[in-house]
């Protein structure tokens, strides 16, 4: 996805169709099989406990200008991720707000509902 709506989660599900965006349920989707990516990643990764963090940083909080998850091992944290931690937004979070965006525009069944197929 090179789009630029892609490189900021405040914009993600916002940027019209005919300008090359997508809508809130397919944003949603997209953040939902990141998250299914990272968690298996770190299923398979030798050492990881079951205590996975996934966060992003939205724009304005970044270093990097393109979307990435940070897959943090929450057992395991050092002193960086304390400095760090006001730039951790929790991919949950992301989830979590689209789809009350969903239920906003389609109603408390219909959003959702298309999200979920479309994952499937």
């Amino acid at each position: 996805k090179m789009h630029w709506q892609w490189f900021n989660l405040l914009s993600f599900g916002l940027v019209p169709r005919n300008a090359g965006g997508c809508g809130v349920a397919e944003a949603l989707t997209e953040v939902e099989r990141m998250k299914a990516a990272c968690l298996m990643y770190a299923s398979r990764s030798k050492g990881w406990s079951d205590k996975v963090g996934l966060f992003v940083h939205v724009f304005g909080h970044n270093t990097v200008n393109s979307l990435h998850v940070h897959i943090l091992d929450m057992s395991e944290l050092g002193p960086s991720y304390w400095k760090q931690e006001f730039k951790n937004c929790p991919l949950d979070a992301v989830i979590k707000v689209l789809k009350e965006e969903l239920i906003a525009q389609d109603g408390p069944h219909h959003g959702l509902k298309m999200a979920t197929e479309a994952a499937v």
